[in-house]
Parts: structure tokens; sequence; C-alpha cells
């Protein structure tokens, strides 16, 4: 395989119909930018999560991540093409838009979609060459943004709510200062939530602790890696979800970083 590019490869569990047409719609080669390593999967069951890997030049790249309401394969065909023509007319040189793009994002969902049709959204633009992750999150799960081998952890929580409820919602942009080796690591509900026998959901100790496991890996198989832990954890319980799982790793930076701002650190305990 071209060592230059990144498969974003998409698993699909065909018991819902019409998951194959949303397969389409998900990245299937992507190229790498030159500091990043990047990859993401998805499982789908009812075709309601996406994900989206939008390069900016020159080395920069946006990740994109959500889950359509329903989770039927429908709403993401509705959904997919028009979040990814916004994301990827939007920013193509400045990554500071992505607040701008995800409040027009919302405003032609709510006037164009029906209105039991709403999305979750995270959006992170990585700057290599300025140290600086922009994001805004709609409602989505918290991203995690990891340093070093886990010992400090960063969520990226709500700047907004769900896209597709009101036109009167604002989304607020948070900027992070990034270090070498930084893991930005985004997940769906299907993840975070999915739960063993007992009850107890996988979560994000869960998430944190396969990171752990697997120190210096790549990006393709930290997926890998999370979506057979999930897989191990909860399938015996007999209950599924849309799964999805990007991760990008910063393998080099270029500038002088920036300041954190609004972001809380959490320390995890190990699972």
């Amino acid at each position: 395989m071209n060592n230059n590019y990144s498969t974003g490869l998409l698993q699909i569990e065909r018991r819902a119909f019409g998951t194959d047409v949303v397969s389409r719609l998900f990245p299937c080669r992507v190229r790498n930018r030159a500091a990043l390593d990047y990859y993401g999967e998805s499982q789908l069951l009812g075709g309601g999560d996406f994900f989206d890997f939008v390069p900016i030049e020159p080395r920069g790249l946006v990740v994109a991540i959500g889950d359509v309401s329903g989770r039927t394969a429908a709403a993401s065909a509705l959904l997919l093409p028009v979040l990814r023509g916004f994301l990827r007319t939007g920013l193509p040189g400045d990554p500071g838009h992505i607040r701008r793009v995800v409040r027009d994002l919302n405003r032609t969902l709510c006037d164009t979609s029906p209105d039991s049709l709403y999305a979750t959204l995270f959006c992170a633009a990585i700057d290599p060459e300025l140290r600086q992750l922009h994001y805004v999150n709609a409602g989505h799960e918290a991203a995690l943004l990891v340093r070093g081998a886990g010992e400090r952890v960063y969520r990226l929580e709500s700047t907004g709510t769900v896209l597709g409820l009101t036109t009167r919602s604002g989304y607020g942009v948070r900027t992070l200062a990034l270090e070498p080796g930084d893991l930005l690591v985004a997940f769906s509900g299907g993840v975070a939530d999915a739960a063993n026998p007992a009850g107890r959901p996988f979560g994000e100790s869960g998430v944190l602790q396969t990171l752990r496991d697997h120190p210096g890996a790549r990006s393709s198989e930290l997926v890998a890696c999370l979506v057979d832990a999930v897989r191990q954890f909860a399938d015996r319980a007999g209950t599924a979800d849309d799964r999805t799982v990007t991760v990008v790793r910063l393998n080099q930076l270029l500038a002088d970083p920036v300041l954190e701002d609004q972001v809380r650190e959490l320390t995890f305990a190990a699972a």
C-alpha cells in the first residue's frame, strides 16, 4: 500500500436496508498530511453515523464526525452530502471559519429538513504550523485530546446545541494549543454508550484505557483496537448501535503554540 495515503475503511453490518448507499458517501481514500496521521472507521447498523476528513492547504486538516437522528440510512443519505459540501467549500483557506460553516449548516437544515431530523456534529480544524486546534461541538459526544501516554486528557465538550432545531442557535469555537504526539480521538454515542451484560458502559474510561494499552500505535491501529475493544466489551449483551471512531495523531509541529481556551482538563482513573 502507498504510505502517502490513509484509507478511511468502512465496515458495514448490513442489518438495515440502505446502509450500502450510505457507505458510498464516506471517505474511501484520504491523502495523508505530512504532519498528521489520521484514520476513521464506521460500523453501521442503522446508518445514522457519519465522518469526513477535509484537507486544508498547505498542511492542515478538518475532521468531522456526527450522528443523524433516527439512525436511518435515508436520514444520513440526506444530510451527509450537505455536510460535506459545506465543509469542502467553506474551509479551503481559513480553518477558523468552522463556526460560520456550522452556523450556516444549521440554518440550512432548519430550512430544508423535516422537523423530526436533527444531527449532532463535532468539527475540528487542525493547523500543525501554528500548533492550533479549533473546534465546534454541536451537541455531539465530547472528543478527547490525549497528551503523552494519556496522563493529560482534555474533553472537547459542546459549544452549541444540535443542528436542525432552530435558526437561533449559536455556536462557539474554542482553540487549544497542540504538542507533538497529541492524539485527537472523536467517536459516536454507539462507542461511549456500548454496555456490557452487567449494564456498565464502555465510556470514556474504556476509550482511554485502550489508548494507554497501545502507546505509539498508528491511527489506523488505534481505531482497529478501539473498535475491537468495544465489540468484545458489549456484543455479548446482545445490543448494538452505529459505532464510529476517528483518530488524528500529530507527528510534527512547526511553530510557536497559542494558549488553550476554555477547555477542562480531567484525569481519568484506569479502568
